[in-house]
C-alpha cells in the first residue's frame, strides 16, 4: 500500500520525529542535563536550529546514542541518526512505507511527537495519522518495537554509512 500523504503531511511527520527525539534528549535522566544546554547553543535570535542541535549532540554523544524515558528508563527506539534520516527521507518525500508507518507511530505516541492539540497543525496531524492508518487514540504499548522492525532494514544502512 502507497500512503499519499500531502507535502504539508510530509513536513508536519518530520516535524514530530524531530521534536520527539529532542524532547527525549532534554528529558533524558542520564543525559537531560548536557541537552538542555546543547538545546542553547542550537538557539539563536532566528529561533531552534535543529540540524545544529542534531549535530552537536551527534558529536557529544555518538552517532548511536538512544535517549531514554525519565519514568520507565526505555529507549527511544531511535538513534539521534536514525531520527534525522528518517524525518529528512519523509521530507524529501524518499521515504518508504514502512519508514512512514514507523514515522506515524513515534508521532502518535512519543510524548513529545505531538502538535498542540486544536492548534494549527492539529487537523493536518490527525488527518495526516487516519492516511497512514495509525490511530492516535488507540494506545499500543509495543510501538517501540514496532519502529525498531518497521526500521531495522533501513538503520543498518545508515549504519554502515556512518562508518565509512
Amino acid at each position: 500500500m502507497t500512503y499519499r500523504l500531502t507535502t504539508a503531511q510530509r513536513s508536519l511527520l518530520a516535524d514530530c520525529v524531530r521534536s520527539s527525539l529532542v524532547g527525549w534528549m532534554i528529558t533524558c535522566p542520564v543525559a537531560g542535563q548536557q541537552c538542555r544546554l546543547l538545546h542553547a547553543r542550537a538557539t539563536t535570535v532566528l529561533g531552534f536550529g535543529f540540524s545544529r542541535f542534531a549535530t552537536i549532540a551527534t558529536h557529544h554523544f555518538g552517532v548511536d546514542y538512544h535517549p531514554s524515558c525519565p519514568g520507565s528508563r526505555r529507549e527511544f527506539p531511535l538513534s539521534i541518526t536514525e531520527a534525522v534520516t528518517l524525518a529528512n527521507d519523509i521530507e524529501l518525500a524518499m521515504a518508504t512505507d514502512d519508514q512512514l508507518y514507523a514515522a506515524a507511530l513515534v508521532a502518535a505516541f512519543s510524548p513529545f511527537g505531538q502538535p498542540e492539540i486544536k492548534g494549527r497543525d492539529w487537523r493536518a496531524y490527525t488527518t495526516m495519522l487516519d492516511v497512514v492508518g495509525v490511530s492516535w487514540v488507540d494506545g499500543t504499548p509495543t510501538w517501540k518495537e514496532q519502529v525498531r522492525d518497521l526500521l531495522r532494514k533501513r538503520c543498518r544502512i545508515v549504519a554502515t554509512v556512518d562508518a565509512e
